[in-house]
Formats: C-alpha cells, structure tokens, sequence
C-alpha cells in the first residue's frame, strides 16, 4: 500500500522539483567491487520483479482493458503464468506481503504485520517497518549471501541495513531532497551516484517516496550489468499509487501498468540465457469510495486508544485493522470492545464486515499478538482517526487492499520466463512459495518453511 502523498508526485506535483544540494560527484565516490562464485546449476541469475499491485487481469484479459503489455504477453505465450493468480497473506499489504515472498512464511511468523509499525504511544513519526533486523526468519537474500553468491535489493521493502552485496532501501523520512541524501547514506556506496552518471535526469525522478519505477529500473540494470548478481530483488510502485489515487482501470492504472511493461521489457531484453525471471505482485485492488473509522466508537465508549496509559489501539492497514489490548488478559476490556464493534457489525452501512478472533488470526497466519481483527466491507475502507466523525467526509484511497486474501480480488500476480522455463500455468501458487522457488532454482537450501516450490502444468 503507497502513500496518497506518493501518488500525487506521480501525478507531476513533485517529480520535477529542482534538487537544491547537488549529489556528489561519482568520480569522487569509491567505487566498491565484489567478488563472488556461481551457481553450479543451468540458472547463474534470478530476477524477481514485484510490480505492486498489478491484477492477474492485466496479462490474463489485457485486451479487456485496452492494455498495451506486449511484454506481459510474451511471458504468458513463451514462459509460465498464474493465470488463476496467487494466494496472498493476511493483511494483504505491501510489506508483510514482500517479507512473506522472501521468508516463505505467513506475516504471523515472519513478524512484519504491517505496512507501519505499531505505535499506541505515537512517538514513531508515522513510521514505516523498513528495517531488515526486525524480519524473524532468513529471507532468501540473506540465504543467497551466505551462500557465496550475491544479491542486490532495488526498492525492495524491509531492506533496511540488509547485509547484501548491492542495496537500495525504500526507505524516507524528510520526503523533500533530504531524503535523496539519506538514500546515498543508506545504499551500496557509489552505487547511486554511478547511476546518475549514466543517466542525467535520474536524480529528478528520483525523489523519495515517490521514486518513480524507470529510476529503480535503471539501478536494478546497472547492477545487473555491471554485477551480475545471484539474486536480483526489484520493487516498482507507480500501479499501486495510481490505483490508490484513481482506481482500479482507470487511466493512470492502465498507464502505469503500460509504463512497467516497458521496465519489464528492459529487463527481459538485457537478460541473458542463464538468468529466469519472476514477475510477482504482492495483492490485488478494490474499489473503496466509502470510509470509517473503527477507532472512534472505541474511544466514544471510554476506552483509551492511544498515550501512555492506553487499553485499546489499532494497527490500520486500510480493507483491514488489527485491535491490541494492552492487557490481553483483561476479560472485562476484552468484552468491552467486542461488545462496542460487534454493535458496529449489525449494520452494513457502518461498513465493518466481520470480526477475527485470536484463533482465526493465527490459523489465516496473522498476528498472534493481536486479540482481534476487523475487515472492511465491500465498498468501505478503514481511516485511523480515534476522533470525530466515525464515518469519514472523503476516503483516503479510490481503490485500497489489505482485505482477506481468500476474497478473488485480492489474489496476487505471477509469472515465470527465461533460463529454459516450461511453456505452462503455475500450479496454484502462493506468495510464501516465492522464496523456496527461488533457492529451488539456485540450489540453496531453505529449511523451516511454510512455501514450497510452484510447479508448473505444461501447455
């Protein structure tokens, strides 16, 4: 899920603002090179391309919806596709999604639950989980580094501090050209600077949050290139923002999908024999043009949501909210606030479809810590607000995500080409399936995991 602030610089009130600290001169930067062995295996390379938010309609109906996609096309006639789309995770959001794709297993386990921390103490400055120390479980990079290989993240999300050989972390803070500076510090040193040398306007589009998807490209082909890295991890945005911003099958949507296309083709075209790529998306889209805020009943009844001396808080990840009680064995507050949202639930037009108990929570591999969950009913999106109006003037979002993954809208996208793969449809694929399919092919291994190899059916 992308920030509204982040679509609106996509939209051309921001890409193009001027930078007012020039980037350091790239000949002065000490270039870092690596060394690094190869797989013994027919795959040298793998390219995993997550184009967020992109729907299995894009390549399975592109004609439906007047999509240029010529390079989605040639992966679903020459390689393998999910043509059913994939199982996401619970919430399906962007950063538990890309942590389940690199550990394998379900947010539950892995522990990014989120998109933003958790912060009933609001200390955090809208914070983000962007640091790669507080992923659970091994992610399939770290494995890559440890095997002697090497693995390079682009945008990739919980990439923060990870210990591979090239990094350029999503990561922001100022959200002006502070943040162009914090990316150099956070990155492979050099790296960046390298880019922009090769490519003039690159520092203009690239301006965190709202890098816009040709600039990540151009890293993730420069290190490429110039690295030929093991594993290869990129992350393009714009269709999440435009359809945040629009909705779904709008024309920016259908631009942005055409744009990513163009990336893709770039990288199809610069692949060489021995490198397979996977095309992923972490979810699918609803249109949303309703929204509430299930936080307000909860503090209209008394009970403190946020502050030092909270009871009740929420984690909002927008079709979907987790509820924490301080005291998780305070039965009388845990009654409390079932009885304040359950009230809530009898009514669709207060667009809260159902309740999750802790045991459905963690059997739909959700937070254990959370003592209950809500899902927003179709049309409806969740707000954050704990005061106000409980039903909101204007939505955050035309189109959001975040709802139960066993709903088919939200199914996720993938395809599989390059380095002799079949001509085929994957076999009921899921996002934990990402990262055992990858070490599969690299023949690394990737104990305790939930994931399996995806299979692919012959056509």
């Amino acid at each position: 899920m992308k920030r509204l602030a982040a679509a609106i610089v996509f939209l051309g009130l921001g890409c193009d603002a001027p930078v007012r600290v020039p980037p350091p001169d790239p000949a002065k930067v000490p270039r870092i090179f690596h060394s690094h062995r190869e797989p013994t295996g027919p795959i040298k390379q793998v390219i995993v391309v997550s184009i967020d938010g992109l729907l299995p309609e894009a390549y399975v109906h592109p004609d439906a919806h007047g999509l240029k996609v010529p390079t989605l096309r040639k992966l679903v006639a020459e390689g393998a596709a999910a043509l059913g789309g994939v199982e996401p995770v619970f919430p399906t959001v962007t950063y538990p999604a890309h942590t389940s794709m690199v550990t394998g297993v379900t947010p539950g386990k892995h522990g990014i639950v989120g998109n933003r921390t958790f912060d009933p103490l609001q200390e955090d400055q809208d914070g983000w989980r962007w640091y790669a120390e507080d992923v659970a479980r091994d992610p399939i990079w770290r494995l890559v580094e440890r095997e002697g290989f090497s693995a390079a993240t682009v945008w990739w999300p919980v990439t923060t501090g990870a210990a591979v050989t090239w990094r350029v972390p999503e990561y922001w803070r100022a959200r002006d050209d502070n943040d162009r500076k914090l990316l150099r510090a956070l990155s492979t040193p050099g790296l960046l600077e390298e880019v922009a040398a090769k490519h003039t306007d690159f520092w203009p589009r690239f301006a965190p949050p709202a890098v816009r998807d040709d600039a990540l490209t151009d890293v993730a082909l420069h290190i490429y290139e110039t690295g030929k890295p093991t594993l290869l991890l990129l992350h393009l945005v714009e269709v999440d923002g435009e359809q945040h911003s629009h909705g779904l099958w709008s024309e920016g949507a259908r631009a942005a999908m055409e744009r990513d296309d163009a990336q893709l083709g770039r990288l199809v075209a610069a692949a060489s024999p021995d490198t397979r790529i996977l095309v992923v998306s972490d979810h699918g889209f609803l249109d949303a043009p309703k929204m509430v805020h299930p936080c307000v009943p909860l503090h209209e009844a008394g009970i403190r949501t946020a502050g030092p001396d909270w009871q009740a808080a929420l984690l909002n990840n927008s079709g979907q909210v987790y509820i924490y009680l301080k005291d998780p064995k305070d039965a009388p507050l845990r009654a409390r606030v079932l009885s304040v949202l359950s009230a809530k639930t009898k009514d669709p037009s207060n667009g809260i479809s159902r309740i999750y108990a802790e045991e459905e929570i963690v059997t739909i591999g959700g937070d254990p810590k959370a003592t209950f969950a809500l899902e927003a009913a179709p049309g409806f999106q969740f707000g954050s607000a704990c005061e106000g109006s409980y039903v909101a003037e204007k939505p955050t979002y035309a189109g959001t995500h975040g709802y139960d993954p066993r709903r088919p809208e939200l199914r996720a996208s993938m395809l599989m080409y390059g380095a002799n793969t079949p001509k085929g449809t994957l076999e009921q694929p899921r996002l934990i399936d990402v990262g055992p399919t990858v070490a599969s092919w690299l023949g690394i291994p990737m104990p305790n995991v939930d994931g399996i190899p995806v299979r692919v059916s012959p056509r």
